[in-house]
């Protein structure tokens, strides 16, 4: 008889336990803006949690066996808590999922304050330090390329006038050569007119 009463007293408390966890998932679900279409899968996960606990709970107090006082139990409790505590819960809840979000957002601009802006900072410093870099470096390599111009430009001229023996003799090859490539354009150019 006493473990009767004391399974009743443990159902009582897991009726009351369910609908504060009821409240609360529906009180979070609220406030987190959780789509409709996801509600009937919390509602799956909600009711086999809540059955796991349950029968854990059993097992502990009478070796699991369901009886009619089982159900009489959790009636008492969950009937208890919609009447006396669910409209203090979900205020309660309410008010502590509010301040939850204030803390983590007070947090979250603590992080971009303290760590992120002088991340994009110094990323942005170094970004035009590269610049100036890139822009030093090319007017320097330009700078080169100008000295060392004038030399070879002489060099290559001289050259030129030493090559003007084989560049005659070339002039043939090099003069059909364009010859070849005009003929080739007209007749691709044919071809296109009659497509």
């Amino acid at each position: 008889m006493a473990s009767q009463w004391m399974t009743i007293g443990m159902m009582i408390l897991c009726g009351l336990g369910m609908g504060t966890t009821f409240d609360v998932y529906r009180v979070a679900s609220h406030r987190f803006h959780v789509a409709r279409w996801l509600l009937p899968g919390f509602d799956v996960v909600y009711w086999a949690l809540a059955t796991f606990c349950v029968f854990n709970i059993l097992l502990g107090s009478n070796q699991g066996e369901v009886r009619m006082y089982v159900f009489l139990g959790l009636g008492i409790g969950v009937t208890g808590y919609f009447g006396m505590f669910s409209s203090f819960v979900i205020k309660l809840s309410g008010w502590i999922i509010d301040r939850l979000k204030q803390l983590f957002y007070g947090l979250w601009k603590m992080v971009q304050v303290l760590l992120l802006k002088p991340v994009l900072w110094i990323v942005r410093i170094v970004a035009r330090l590269l610049d100036v870099v890139f822009i030093v470096t090319a007017a320097i390599i330009l700078w080169v390329v100008k000295l060392l111009y004038k030399p070879v430009a002489a060099i290559g001229r001289w050259s030129w006038k030493k090559l003007l023996p084989i560049r005659k003799k070339c002039q043939p090859v090099v003069r059909f050569y364009f010859q070849f490539v005009d003929k080739l354009k007209q007749i691709i150019a044919i071809f296109r007119k009659k497509s």
